[in-house]
């Protein structure tokens, strides 16, 4: 691990937040080496949700062309950010408005007339509260940098300085970014400002150290239904394991951890922070809690394996325009594989924890139809247009790319350490990519396609290799019965039909329907293929009225579908546009509720060995 820089150190114990006394890449007394591209922001309307945002930019000749970016970093879709930009204009140094126009959706042109700088203003609308957008209100402000900050071609490259003017009410800025001498903070180029999201308020912040590296869980939105102490212990024994797994401390910063507890959901990466959303009674249940532990482990996990470990395709970013890889199952999908066996190796979460997840993994997988549509390179190329815009046929026509990912994960770690008795392990595969291909290896070129399976190769025999190039390139199913066997585990597909039967009461049917959770009434939501409803020709936005002529509300169906028995044909009674329909429908099994692994009776001594292995933790209870 590399040793820190002292002022990183002192700066991280800030009673404010962490903010460096001086930055390691400041703007140095005197003349300017480059000219420095200064945004400030402001906050002048707080109930209208607007973002002020001047830009003062070297001009560079008679004309001068300013672009926002169409997408962000880690979220693999065009979102336009342009639509929330309003009132600009642009000025010269005396005050002279200068020309401006509009030439693309995104693009703006000025003529500059041979002015020296040009100072650009206009606010931005911030009114949806989610990772990859920004959000402002009295209480605070998140901001993401690729909606709000503009960029030339010739400026991209250059010195970006942040100044933010904060209402009288708030008192802290939390940003991954060094203080700057002349005030502010700043970026070594525009891809480092557009990677560091801002949070601003009055937040709780808990610092802490983990084998010398400063850190900080800062809690927006935080009340008594949250322990924040307790979040940043777990957070540090995370990120601990984390660490230990990686064996390099890639910061020259302290890292934050900005948590925005306000009944939202979801994360994305960046170099030196990450953005959190969380519900507002997260902590007060175990299972929604251990959620929140878990993607905290997930993006954490990314400041190595996407940040910094990109596939090339990746490395350079164009910002507007859809930058195609077929690698994100590698990106994202081995990190959903490692956050919760990290989780589990940082002693946060008890191993039947741990189990549960990687059954609810399996279960996800499995009963999507979609995964026999797409590959993992499929689905990994085609995130721009079907990972993040989900219909109602997304369930028989897609599979994420995070959730096969994570299953190739879990099979390729098996294989690699069944064909090299331990030897070896995808633990080791990764640590070898970043160390060939992080920013240690090959200059931050990224690994080219193919070098995963490579190394496969060069670690477990081209045998390995072939059963894992055809996971990832056709649309066959990982064999995790398989590679659970081998651990002395096994996994039960029906649990609640098998606890029926035990007890002699009718398992539990359906039609093969996922309801929208959204509508009051029992409205389909999706439809899925190979199952009795499909067959029978009900379609999503389709409201069920009555099983068999009698009425069957929300509170109701799981009765009703309890009396039902598998094979009987029923009349369902829907509402189609307006008018009703009478479709008689075979019951079938209910689409399993979850899956469940357990340890086998007779896991035998080796087996047992080899479950402690690659959990990474001795088990008391398979010990003798």
């Amino acid at each position: 691990m590399r040793p820190l820089i002292a002022a990183w150190v002192i700066f991280g114990l800030m009673a404010a937040g962490f903010r460096p006394a001086v930055a390691q890449r400041d703007v140095p007394a005197g003349p300017d080496p480059e000219p420095v591209v200064e945004h400030r922001v402001s906050f002048g309307d707080l109930n209208a949700q607007y973002v002020d945002v001047e830009m003062r930019t070297p001009s560079e000749g008679p004309v001068l062309e300013l672009t926002m970016p169409n997408w962000t970093p880690g979220s693999y879709l065009i979102r336009d950010y342009a639509a929330q930009v309003e009132r600009m204009r642009a000025t010269a140094r005396d005050g002279r408005t200068l020309s401006l126009r509009k030439v693309a959706k995104n693009r703006w042109r000025i003529d500059a007339g041979g002015e020296p700088e040009v100072i650009v203003s206009y606010a931005v609308w911030a009114g949806e509260l989610a990772v990859h957008t920004s959000w402002v209100e009295p209480a605070f402000a998140l901001l993401n940098g690729a909606g709000i900050f503009l960029f030339s071609e010739s400026g991209r490259y250059r010195p970006q300085r942040l100044r933010v003017e904060l209402p009288d009410a708030w008192k802290q800025v939390h940003i991954a970014l060094p203080e700057a001498s002349g005030g502010g903070y700043l970026a070594t180029d525009y891809d480092e400002l557009v990677d560091s999201p801002l949070l601003a308020g009055n937040a709780a912040r808990y610092p802490f150290t983990v084998q010398d590296q400063a850190y900080a869980l800062v809690n927006q939105g935080e009340t008594d239904l949250w322990d924040g102490t307790a979040a940043a212990r777990d957070a540090s024994r995370i990120v601990g394991a984390v660490q230990d797994f990686w064996g390099s401390n890639p910061f020259d910063r302290p890292y934050l951890f900005l948590n925005v507890i306000a009944d939202g959901t979801g994360g994305l990466e960046h170099d030196h922070s990450t953005v959190l959303l969380s519900g507002l009674w997260q902590m007060r249940d175990r299972e929604d809690y251990v959620r929140w532990l878990s993607l905290l482990t997930h993006e954490f996990f990314h400041a190595w394996n996407i940040r910094r470990l990109r596939p090339r395709a990746l490395v350079s970013y164009d910002y507007e325009r859809e930058m195609y890889t077929r690698d994100l199952w590698l990106a994202e999908g081995l990190s959903s594989y490692y956050d919760n066996l990290l989780l589990f190796r940082s002693g946060t979460i008890t191993v039947d924890e741990y189990f549960t997840l990687l059954a609810a993994e399996f279960h996800r997988y499995e009963t999507t139809p979609g995964r026999r549509v797409r590959s993992a390179e499929l689905a990994s190329f085609d995130a721009w247009i079907k990972h993040y815009k989900p219909d109602p046929n997304s369930i028989n026509s897609n599979i994420s790319y995070y959730r096969k990912g994570a299953l190739i994960g879990f099979v390729t770690d098996a294989i690699v350490r069944r064909e090299t008795d331990h030897a070896e392990s995808l633990d080791s595969v990764m640590r070898t990519l970043y160390r060939n291909f992080g920013p240690e290896g090959q200059q931050g070129a990224g690994y080219p396609p193919g070098a995963f399976a490579e190394l496969i190769e060069q670690m477990a025999g081209a045998p390995a290799r072939e059963r894992v190039e055809s996971l990832l390139s056709t649309t066959r199913d990982p064999d995790i019965d398989r590679a659970l066997n081998w651990y002395g585990l096994q996994i039960d597909r029906h649990p609640s039909r098998t606890a029926a039967e035990a007890a002699g009461r009718p398992v539990p049917a359906g039609f093969g329907i996922i309801w929208d959770q959204e509508q009051p009434g029992l409205v389909v939501s999706a439809v899925v293929q190979g199952g009795s409803a499909s067959a029978a020709g009900i379609l999503p936005a389709d409201e069920l009225l009555a099983i068999a002529g009698t009425r069957v509300t929300r509170n109701n169906l799981a009765d009703r579908l309890q009396r039902l028995r598998v094979d009987d044909t029923v009349v369902l009674t829907l509402v189609r546009h307006d008018r009703l329909l009478e479709i008689p429908v075979r019951v079938q099994h209910a689409i399993a509720d979850k899956y469940l692994i357990t340890i086998r009776s007779d896991i035998s001594r080796r087996e047992k060995t080899r479950l402690s292995r690659w959990l990474g933790v001795k088990l008391k209870f398979i010990e003798n």
